[in-house]
């Protein structure tokens, strides 16, 4: 009768660590599906900034930015200034610097990925002396990519994080106050 006890004992314990195991399971995804509602909900509303946190250039190695270089999504305006390592095909006199516009962007598609808690954001907009076609990819976390391709130079891709219009932030604690 005594070892019978042992197993049985052995069995309970394993099965509470298995049920417990699972509970923190789904929790965890849980938290996750709320994070991927809220980063929904925020680039939905179209009030979001993009602030990179470094540049991959096509066929060189990744640059850490220490300034701040953003994508402003703002009342179907879209407002970059990004820096651009790479080769250009075509620049105007004393060079195009980096990648800057300010303009509503054409053919917008917005895309959930919900199993893979992605969100991925396609437009073409016109610069002043360049069309780019650019595709961002936010995931539930906040963390995405922006890859810019253009007419007129090798494509670029910006890694970074996607968070709430500083303005709106300052204006919402100021009310709250």
């Amino acid at each position: 009768m005594h070892k019978l006890k042992a197993p049985i004992l052995i069995l309970a314990i394993l099965l509470s660590g298995i049920s417990t195991i699972s509970a923190q399971k789904k929790d965890k995804n849980a938290k996750k599906d709320e994070q991927f509602k809220e980063m929904t909900n925020l680039i939905e509303s179209g009030h979001y900034l993009f602030t990179v946190q470094s540049v991959n250039p096509t066929g060189s190695r990744t640059i850490h930015t220490t300034t701040d270089y953003t994508l402003e999504a703002n009342d179907s305006t879209y407002k970059a200034y990004l820096p651009y390592f790479g080769r250009a095909y075509q620049a105007s006199y004393g060079g195009d610097g980096g990648i800057e516009f300010d303009a509503s962007p054409e053919n917008l598609e917005l895309t959930l990925k919900e199993k893979k808690r992605m969100i991925n954001i396609e437009f073409e907009i016109q610069a002043k002396n360049d069309k780019y076609s650019c595709f961002l990819s936010v995931g539930s976390s906040g963390y995405g990519t922006l890859s810019i391709n253009s007419n007129n130079r090798q494509p670029i891709s910006y890694s970074g994080i996607v968070g709430p219009l500083k303005e709106k932030k300052e204006k919402k604690e100021e009310k709250e106050k």
